[in-house]
């Protein structure tokens, strides 16, 4: 079967950053939205994968084939034909009942998810490790992603002050235009908040970014960090502002252990770089989806019991 990557005319690259694409300059992502998550999920992939698979782009929904779109480009009452296979990628969005594969950014909500299967966000298009001449130096903390996902506390003059005042490290929320240069970079930040909640909708994406920079990660209690690396060998967990200010004291008086943690990291990445990635979606193009279209066999039944199953995770998914 052909596979289809479908994406509204209207979420397309403009011609600037299709020409760029194209070339192989990658542009950097937008911001969040449909928009970004279309050209982040599925332009990507199809540009990527394009030259070694039969992968074509379509700005209208295919009446049959393999089609891979965004889940919330499908409309809520849609429910796949006979002749056509949905792959629904839901990004930061909700499964769609309507389709018969879904495919997840998080490892930990794949395994409970039934219908689904796991694929790694791309890595930070451009990204620029680490510099070795940077050292055992270790004064910059970054955050490098959306504001509104960085706890609160942790964007407050106070704390930021008391971090300075009893490690000597700032804190730099990086503006997107940076997000991928990890060049003075000496520890990444990426905690979304301190509750007790998983976030199972939510990718490792700043985790692999970091293994890929060389840089050590400190996040929260992200399942997707939990699913894929180790705290305390690839990567730190703090529970609390406190606890991160203790985290960042022992990873900078204790050189070794940053060293051990980084190259733990970077032994992990090599499973997380772009060409890694890449081999993980020419498998599912050429193999496993279609093996799952030769299995379809999609009834009104099997729609409405993914409608409940869809409702029960929204309901519980942190």
């Amino acid at each position: 079967m052909l596979n289809h990557f479908f994406i509204p005319e209207h979420h397309l690259p403009d011609k600037t950053r299709w020409t760029m694409w194209e070339s192989g300059l990658v542009p950097d992502l937008l911001p969040g939205g449909k928009a970004a998550s279309a050209q982040a999920w599925l332009f990507q992939t199809w540009v990527e994968v394009r030259n070694r698979t039969d992968a074509v782009l379509s700005t209208t929904l295919p009446d049959e084939g393999v089609i891979i779109t965004l889940s919330n480009f499908l409309p809520p009452a849609f429910r796949a034909s006979k002749n056509q296979f949905i792959t629904a990628v839901v990004a930061d969005f909700l499964p769609h009942p309507g389709a018969q594969l879904q495919i997840l950014q998080n490892a930990a909500h794949a395994r409970r998810l039934p219908g689904s299967i796991f694929m790694p966000h791309w890595p930070q298009p451009n990204l620029i490790p680490r510099n070795p001449a940077r050292g055992d130096c270790f004064e910059t903390l970054a955050y490098l992603g959306d504001q509104e996902n960085l706890a609160p506390e942790l964007q407050s003059g106070d704390f930021q002050r008391e971090l300075h005042n009893r490690t000597g490290i700032q804190i730099e929320l990086r503006n997107p235009d940076r997000w991928h240069d990890y060049s003075d970079v000496d520890a990444v930040l990426g905690i979304r908040d301190f509750s007790k909640a998983c976030h199972l909708h939510k990718p490792a994406t700043k985790l692999y970014n970091s293994w890929l920079a060389g840089v050590p990660f400190i996040t929260g209690r992200d399942s997707a960090c939990a699913a894929e690396g180790t705290h305390g060998m690839d990567y730190l967990r703090a529970k609390s502002p406190a606890d991160l200010i203790n985290c960042l004291e022992l990873l900078k008086n204790d050189i070794p252990q940053r060293r051990r943690l980084v190259a733990e990291g970077q032994k992990k990445s090599a499973s997380r770089s772009r060409d890694a990635v890449r081999e993980l979606w020419l498998d599912l193009l050429g193999n496993n989806l279609n093996q799952h279209a030769c299995q379809n066999t999609f009834s009104k039944m099997a729609w409405q019991k993914q409608r409940l199953v869809f409702w029960l995770d929204r309901l519980f998914r942190n």
